[in-house]
């Protein structure tokens, strides 16, 4: 039985995800996985967290057979960058004036493009597009929640900063330039994972006001200390999001819920989204967001009267 086989069950009983052990508990080991995420097969969401998705070509092999480069989402996954979702096709790039191949196979993307030769690198056996080609052909081209995540991904894992790729996206141009610097507006070096990023760009796509992220909270009651995803500190609201509910690690399932427990006893509101929430369902997200913050600003206008 082959590893797909093995552990896409796992993930549909889990709302498509699953986490890295639960990966290794059924025999799939860590050399198989990490090949899995290289042709995105398998989308790590954060980290020892993962997305499933169909099997797919190994990448090398077409880029290798065709002359042609890695790119767009399918170098995000040689890279090894978190990926929003699956692939669904390997990604490869040729020159414009390369003559036609059989564009017909299953699961193959083919791009043209005149890519400079700072543009590509040699990586694990194959030739891919450098981590900020890759993050402006994805701005230009991907959904702008997916553009976001994956960029925030990028620089939450050190391939470069934030002011690098603002740099290149002010120098974008040609079709898509203004996309790019929209993107590039919306990217967040304090990320902490694809689901954030999902979370923050579906506000900002909803016109709720903009929140802080990784704001650090001190409980004077309990003294827990700690970072939030994201707060509205003028109206004592926070926003967290957790996208793995079913943590195999109990420990983990209740540190999270005595944190959000000391959060409310701080005298903060609170709201949870998970990964669900956000993917399938975010009317529910936007009404939970609304609702409250409309409740810190009453809580706001109630005092403000009192002291009056």
């Amino acid at each position: 039985m082959d590893a797909l086989t093995l552990i896409a069950p796992i993930a549909r009983d889990n709302g498509g995800v699953l986490t890295r052990s639960q990966v290794l508990a059924t025999g799939v080991s860590a050399r198989v996985l990490s090949e899995l995420v290289s042709t995105g097969s398998v989308a790590r969401i954060a980290r020892g967290v993962y997305a499933v998705g169909d099997p797919l070509p190994e990448p090398r092999r077409i880029a290798n057979g065709w002359y042609a480069v890695i790119s767009y989402q399918s170098a995000v996954a040689w890279h090894g960058v978190d990926l929003p979702t699956p692939l669904t096709q390997i990604h490869v790039t040729v020159p414009r004036h390369r003559g036609r191949y059989a564009e017909a196979v299953a699961g193959v993307r083919l791009h043209r493009a005149d890519l400079a030769r700072t543009d590509v690198e040699f990586r694990n056996g194959a030739l891919v597009t450098t981590p900020l080609r890759t993050c402006l052909d994805i701005a230009r081209h991907a959904p702008i929640d997916q553009a976001v995540a994956i960029i925030d991904a990028f620089i939450r894992q050190r391939h470069f900063t934030d002011a690098e790729f603002a740099a290149v996206a002010r120098g974008a141009k040609g079709p898509g330039r203004l996309r790019i610097q929209t993107v590039a507006g919306l990217v967040d070096p304090l990320s902490g994972s694809v689901l954030e990023s999902l979370t923050r760009v579906l506000l900002w796509r909803e016109g709720l006001p903009i929140p802080v992220t990784q704001l650090s909270l001190k409980s004077s009651a309990t003294g827990w200390v700690g970072f939030v995803d994201f707060a509205w500190p003028q109206l004592r609201a926070v926003l967290e999001c957790d996208g793995y509910a079913y943590h195999s690690s109990r420990e983990y399932f209740r540190r999270d819920r005595r944190r959000w427990t000391a959060i409310t006893a701080a005298g903060w509101r609170l709201a949870v989204v998970t990964w669900f929430d956000v993917t399938q369902d975010p009317a529910y997200v936007v009404t939970a967001v609304r609702r409250l913050l409309d409740l810190g600003a009453e809580a706001n206008t109630n005092v403000t009267r009192a002291a009056s």
